[in-house]
């Protein structure tokens, strides 16, 4: 009894550390007929993921918790494939290239001449503006090349801007039973199944101290997710997709 009663406030505990997202919504950042552009941040307590949606032939940059491209400032770029991590250096100077990349995709899609950008990066990142996982504003910088290139140049007048966005706690439309794993308890694997209309998502499995000890994409027919090697205990399993992510908790035997 005592040893069930320590499992249930360990989920207790996990789910709620993992549960709460914070989002911004979709951020219209211009609509320019032909030129739209507009981003979306999700801020879990250990994970922060970026949409951004424009033209596919030109650069797209985004800058986070600044109101203006001074020096210093974190910034991303996205250039057709890369999403680059990079710093300002002033305004009017193309940002330069951080030392180490911490944006990782996890989509790019191009339709009708419109990309959605979907990538990850950790909550803490040495060198990169923090986010905060709680309800709050937040500054951001946006700008777009002001020709279909892909070169790191000036965007000229008309293709930035700066406002101001709040975080407040997000309202998963990806219900928490809209996808299944199992066994739970697992041992050698563990198997995903996707909602009928989503046809991939990436599962990460965290362990009790938040470190990711699985990273892999799944779809409706490869969806199994080895378990073999993890120490038995608690984890969290957190599914991203185009429509949304959702939590659960893993014990492995």
């Amino acid at each position: 009894m005592k040893n069930s009663t320590l499992i249930l406030f360990a989920l207790f505990i996990v789910s709620n550390m993992f549960g709460q997202t914070f989002t911004t919504g979709t951020i219209v950042l211009s609509n320019t007929a032909g030129l739209a552009y507009s981003a979306k941040i999700d801020v879990s307590s250990t994970l922060v993921t970026l949409t951004m949606i424009g033209p596919s032939d030109r650069y797209l940059g985004l800058g986070f918790g600044v109101n203006a491209m001074t020096a210093g400032g974190d910034v991303v770029i996205c250039t057709g494939t890369v999403l680059s991590d990079r710093t300002f250096d002033g305004p009017e100077i193309p940002p330069s290239l951080d030392a180490t990349q911490n944006w990782t995709i996890t989509s790019n899609t191009i339709s009708s001449g419109v990309r959605t950008l979907i990538a990850t990066r950790s909550l803490v990142s040495p060198g990169n503006y923090t986010f905060s996982n709680s309800a709050g504003s937040l500054m951001l910088v946006w700008a777009r090349s002001n020709t279909a290139s892909f070169s790191v140049v000036y965007h000229g007048l008309t293709n930035r801007g700066a406002l101001t966005k709040n975080l407040t706690l997000g309202n998963e439309d990806f219900v928490i039973e809209s996808f299944k794993m199992y066994p739970n308890p697992a041992k050698e694997y563990l198997i995903i199944e996707l909602p009928i209309m989503v046809t991939s998502g990436v599962v990460k499995v965290y362990d009790n101290l938040g470190r990711v000890v699985r990273n892999q994409k799944v779809t409706a027919v490869d969806n199994a997710v080895n378990t073999s090697d993890l120490t038995a205990g608690l984890y969290t399993v957190v599914i991203r997709t185009d429509y949304g992510n959702s939590t659960k908790t893993l014990i492995v035997d």
